[in-house]
């Protein structure tokens, strides 16, 4: 996905049907069994395959196997027979499909974030000095002003206009 120009609709679309596969994984843990041979191996598949069956009684005879497969056939995962197996091996192969996508956004978002904050903080650290700055003439002219009614009532004859205006 990193590699074309994705719209909004596009990831809006992505992220509800991400969610819908999502609920077909429920809480999911990494396993992993003990060393064995292919053939135990196979066995502990076979109970693997018979819980499917007893969860799903109403599942026909023959069924599909679904898998996440990566270059050259490898299985990356197993994801069964049962009827919403499916489901959670396209969940996989998009999850996975889509991280680089994901991750890029999220380093674009992290760097936008810090970059956002330190034009923030900029601003208001130009803004602060904008107020002082702003405040000491305040207070400047306020001085002055007082300085010149002071001046102004040492003048003889300019009493009267200082206390008329």
């Amino acid at each position: 996905m990193t590699d074309t120009t994705v719209t909004k609709e596009q990831m809006l679309a992505y992220v509800a049907d991400a969610r819908r596969l999502l609920a077909q994984v429920q809480d999911p843990i990494w396993a992993i069994t003990p060393k064995q041979t292919d053939e135990e191996h196979l066995a502990d598949y076979e109970v693997t395959l018979a819980r499917t069956r007893v969860a799903f009684p109403e599942m026909e005879e023959k069924t599909e196997m679904n898998m996440v497969l990566g270059e050259g056939g490898i299985v990356y995962a197993f994801t069964g027979h049962s009827p919403t197996a499916a489901d959670r091996a396209k969940a996989l192969v998009g999850f996975i499909r889509t991280m680089p996508f994901l991750l890029d956004s999220l380093v674009a978002s992290l760097e936008a974030k810090e970059e956002h904050s330190a034009r923030v903080t900029e601003l208001l650290q130009h803004n602060n000095t904008q107020l002082t700055e702003n405040r000491e003439q305040r207070a400047e002219i306020k001085r002055l002003q007082s300085r010149v009614k002071w001046l102004l009532e040492l003048v003889p004859g300019e009493q009267m206009k200082a206390v008329s205006a």
